[in-house]
C-alpha cells in the first residue's frame, strides 16, 4: 500500500522542524549513554577531565573515612607539640577571626568516591600549605601545576588502607605516603576517569610527586582538643584537616549560615549519615551563637556556601570533629638533621665547644636488688678546641619520653652536673646531691654533680682522672614502671647551656629493632633486647633513628619541649614524684662509678 502525502509548504517546514528535534534528541540520547558506559570509553584517547567543581549532587558525593582503623591508630601518630613549645605561647592572641580562604585552589568535587582523605589531606590541606609558604595568588591557584592531586595521592595509598573500588581511606596511611612518597600536582594526574581505583601509578606521576614531600605529620587530638587548640593554629596561618562525623542533614546545608547543635541531625547512628574527612580553614568568634569554624568541602560549589561552611564552636568540639592533623611541608629539615661523618667524628677538631655523646648502654644490672635495677654506661666527649669548664654550669641528661606523645609521658633519669658551685677549692671532686647542703635545681630520679672541666679532646670521664687512660661513666638505677612505646635518649648539654659548633651530635638514642620504640610494661623491656652484646649495637644519632622512623620528633622538637618543661617547673615537679617514690622502696643506692673504658665509640 502506497501512503500519499499532501505536501503543504506549511506542513513541510513542520515536518521538517519535528524531523530536526527529534535527530537532536536522538543525538543527545546517544551521547549521554556514551558518556555513561565504561566499557565505550577509548583507553588511547588523552582521559577527559571531568569538571567536578561543577558536580553539584550533594546527596551522590562520597565521604570515605575508614573510621575504625582511624581510630585505633591515632595513638601511633605522634602528638603535635608546636602549641606546647613555643616559648611565647601564653602571649599568643589568637584574635577574633582567621582566615584561610585566599590560599584556597578552587572548589571542586571528589564525586560519588570514597576519596575525602585524599582530597582534605592532598587537594586542600597541602596545597593551602604550599600556597602560603609561597606566597602563591587566588589566580596562581588557579593554575593546575599548583594544586595537588587527589587522584594520585589516593591510588598511592596501599591497599591495606583503604576499601575496594575507591571506597574510603585511612588518612595516616595518606600522610604516610605524602612524606616518604610525596603527591603529584593535578596537571600531572588529573582527578578523571577513576573507575574502580585500581590504575598503575606512573614512573613520571612519581618523579613529579618526589618534589613536593612533606617532612612531618602530627595528630592535634583525640577529642582532647579545645577551640583554642584549633585557633592557634589557624592563627600560625596552619589548615587542619579534621575527620569528622557527619549529621544526618549535612548534606542539606546549603547558605552561609551556622550548623549548630539546634540544627544538626544525629539522630541515628553515625554510619547513616557516614565519617568523612574536610580540612579546617578559619574561625569568627562573632558567628553564630557561639562563634563558629569555617570548613572547606569537596562536594563542589553548589554544596553549602559555595563549597564551604561555618561550624558551630560547641557542635564542632562535642560531636562533630573526632580527629584532627597537621602537616610540616618540607623545608628541607629531614637533611638537617642527618649527621654527616664531620659532625659525628670525635677526632676531627672544630673551632669553640662541641660536646658529643660517643658510648652508651643500657642493661639490666647482674647485682641488682629488683627486676626493675638497671646499669647505664654512658660518656661524652669534647671535640672543640676550647675546654669547656664547670663554671659553665652544664650537663649530662639521661631522658625518655612516650614515642608519639612526650608531652604528657616523660622524664629524666639521671641528672649529671658540671658545676664549681659545689664542693671544695679543687677540681676533681663529685659526688651525690644528697651531701650537698645547698639549694640546688635537679631535675632527675638520681643526681650527681661534678666540679670538672673538659679539655679539647678529652671525654668527661677521662677528665676525672687525667692521668693518660680513658674512662666511662657507670650508673645503676631503678627503670620508672614505664608502660607504652619509649624512646631512651642521652643528651650532652641537656638544657643547652653552652655555645656548641653542632648540637645535633649531642643525642644518643636507645631503641628497638629497625630504631623502633622500646615496648616497655611495668618497667620491663618486651623486646627481648636486655643483653649488653644487643644493646651496645642499638644506640644510634639522631640521622640514624630519622633514617627508619622519619616521623619521629625531631631533634628541634625535643630540644623546644625539654626546654620548654625546664621553663615552665615541670621537670622540678617530676623529680619529686621520683624522689617520693624512691623513699618508699628499699634495695641498692643508686651509685656512679668511673670504669675503665670498655665500649667502643658510636660513629
Amino acid at each position: 500500500m502506497r501512503f500519499f502525502i499532501y505536501k503543504n509548504p506549511k506542513t513541510r517546514t513542520m515536518k521538517k522542524s519535528i524531523r530536526y528535534v527529534f535527530i537532536i534528541l536522538l543525538m543527545n540520547i546517544i551521547l549521554f549513554s556514551f558518556n555513561n558506559c565504561d566499557d565505550l570509553i577509548d583507553p588511547q584517547k588523552e582521559p577527559k577531565e571531568e569538571d567536578p567543581e561543577e558536580q553539584a549532587i550533594p546527596t551522590d558525593q562520597g565521604t570515605g573515612n575508614m573510621v575504625k582503623e582511624e581510630k585505633e591508630s591515632l595513638s601511633e601518630i605522634p602528638r603535635d607539640l608546636t602549641l606546647v613549645t613555643m616559648e611565647d605561647a601564653e602571649n599568643t592572641s589568637s584574635g577574633s577571626s582567621v582566615s584561610l580562604e585566599k590560599y584556597l585552589p578552587p572548589i571542586k568535587s571528589q564525586g560519588p568516591y570514597g576519596t575525602c582523605t585524599a582530597w582534605g589531606a592532598g587537594y586542600y590541606t597541602r596545597t593551602i600549605m604550599y600556597a602560603r609558604e609561597n606566597n602563591l595568588t587566588p589566580a596562581d591557584l588557579e593554575d593546575k601545576t599548583s594544586q595537588f592531586s587527589p587522584k594520585y595521592l589516593f591510588l598511592a595509598i596501599p591497599d591495606k588502607h583503604k576499601g575496594d573500588n575507591c571506597n574510603g581511606s585511612y588518612p595516616g596511611a595518606a600522610f604516610e605516603v605524602m612524606q616518604k612518597r610525596g603527591i603529584a600536582t593535578w596537571d600531572k594526574v588529573p582527578y578523571a576517569d577513576l573507575g574502580n581505583c585500581s590504575e598503575s601509578i606512573t614512573s613520571d606521576w612519581d618523579a613529579n610527586a618526589a618534589k613536593y614531600k612533606i617532612e612531618s605529620y602530627r595528630t592535634i587530638g583525640n577529642k582532647e582538643f579545645t577551640v583554642e587548640t584549633f585557633k592557634s593554629y589557624l592563627a600560625m596561618g596552619r589548615p587542619v584537616q579534621i575527620s569528622c562525623e557527619l549529621g544526618l542533614n549535612f548534606k542539606d546545608i546549603n547558605s552561609e549560615g551556622v550548623f549548630t547543635a539546634a540544627n544538626a541531625d544525629y539522630t541515628s547512628k553515625p554510619e547513616s549519615h557516614g565519617y568523612h574527612a574536610m580540612a579546617l580553614i578559619g574561625y569568627d568568634d562573632e558567628r553564630g551563637p557561639n562563634g563558629a569554624f569555617l570548613i572547606v568541602n569537596s562536594w563542589g560549589k553548589d554544596w553549602g556556601d559555595n563549597g564551604l561552611a561555618w561550624i558551630d564552636y560547641e557542635l564542632f568540639i562535642d560531636k562533630f570533629c573526632y580527629a584532627a592533623y597537621v602537616i610540616e611541608s618540607d623545608k628541607g629539615g629531614l637533611a638537617e638533621d642527618m649527621i654527616d661523618q664531620n659532625v659525628v667524628n670525635p677526632n676531627l677538631r672544630v673551632e669553640g665547644q662541641d660536646l658529643i655523646s660517643i658510648r652508651f648502654t643500657d642493661e639490666v644490672d647482674p647485682e641488682g636488688s629488683s627486676s626493675l635495677s638497671r646499669l647505664l654506661t654512658y660518656n661524652v666527649f669534647n671535640k672543640g678546641e676550647e675546654t669547656i669548664n664547670a663554671s659553665e654550669d652544664w650537663n649530662i641528661v639521661y631522658y625518655y619520653y612516650n614515642a608519639y606523645n612526650p608531652s604528657d609521658d616523660y622524664g629524666v633519669i639521671i641528672y649529671d652536673y658540671y658545676t664549681d658551685d659545689v664542693g671544695d677549692t679543687y677540681k676533681g671532686q663529685n659526688g651525690d646531691f644528697d651531701n650537698v647542703d645547698v639549694e640546688m635545681n635537679t631535675y632527675g630520679q638520681f643526681n650527681w654533680w661534678n666540679y670538672v672541666d673538659v679539655p679539647s679532646g678529652y671525654s668527661v670521664a677521662k677528665a676525672v682522672y687525667d692521668d693518660g687512660y680513658d674512662y666511662d661513666f657507670e650508673f645503676s638505677y631503678e627503670m620508672p614502671e614505664l608502660t607504652g612505646e619509649h624512646y631512651f635518649v642521652l643528651m650532652a648539654d641537656g638544657f643547652n647551656d653552652l655555645d656548641e659548633q653542632y648540637e645535633q651530635n649531642n643525642y644518643i638514642f636507645l631503641t628497638g629493632k629497625n630504631k623502633e620504640p622500646l615496648t616497655l610494661k611495668n618497667g620491663l623491656v618486651q623486646d627481648d633486647l636486655t643483653a649488653k652484646s644487643q644493646l651496645e649495637k642499638e644506640p644510634r644519632h639522631y640521622g640514624a633513628l630519622e633514617g627508619y622512623q622519619p616521623n619521629t620528633y625531631s631533634l628541634q622538637e625535643l630540644n623546644a619541649l625539654i626546654k620548654y618543661q625546664k621553663r615552665s617547673g615541670e621537670l622540678e615537679e617530676k623529680a619529686r614524684e621520683f624522689l617520693k617514690k624512691r623513699k618508699n622502696k628499699s634495695g641498692k643506692k643508686p651509685a656512679k662509678r668511673v670504669v675503665p673504658a670498655k665500649l667502643p665509640r658510636i660513629m
